[in-house]
């Protein structure tokens, strides 16, 4: 009898924890359509990126420092020669990697240069965060062996902007009422 209890009891929770990973008929949240909803002042500079340069959204998304700490609030971390040389080229003396719209205009730059310099495909999001990481010359040289630490981490933002990339089409509808996305003209 007490085994028969003991079984009673546990096929109930059995059931409840199985229908919990199968039976959830709610779609997945889009990740980045939540983030910018949070962070409306990265859409704008990422469209401008988008149409001066020609760097896809989800490119210049997935450089970015998202989501940021409250300890450090720069947006991007390039290096000091790109850096300067961005702000030089630009003649944005002013500009700060703090400032989001700053820090998508120096990556849309940034990947425009790595296209034209190390012909680097924009949809190779692995290949342009190796190239931010590295500098333009340093990008040459690399060799992934070497550093597997690296090249994890440029597959790991390889997929993440392939997944954005697709959500990103997904958030087109549910931002169809939002009159600021709709100004935007993303599609």
């Amino acid at each position: 009898m007490m085994i028969l209890s003991k079984k009673v009891f546990f096929l109930p929770v059995i059931v409840l924890m199985l229908s919990g990973c199968f039976g959830s008929s709610t779609k997945p949240a889009l990740l980045i359509c939540e983030e910018l909803d949070d962070n409306e002042e990265w859409v704008e500079p990422a469209v401008l990126a988008q149409q001066k340069y020609g760097t896809p959204i989800s490119l210049s998304l997935v450089l970015l420092e998202l989501p940021l700490s409250d300890l450090d609030k720069k947006h991007v971390r390039p290096r000091s020669a790109d850096w300067d040389e961005y702000r030089i080229r630009s003649e944005r003396w002013d500009a700060s990697p703090q400032v989001p719209a700053d820090a998508v205009d120096f990556i849309g730059w940034f990947t425009q240069q790595s296209v034209k310099r190390n012909n680097i495909a924009w949809q190779d999001a692995g290949e342009h965060y190796l190239a931010l990481r590295l500098g333009h010359g340093g990008y040459h040289r690399f060799e992934a062996d070497k550093y597997p630490e690296l090249a994890q981490q440029a597959k790991g933002v390889e997929l993440r902007a392939q997944r954005w990339s697709n959500e990103l089409q997904a958030c087109k509808g549910q931002w169809q009422g939002e009159s600021w996305f709709n100004k935007l003209k993303l599609w």
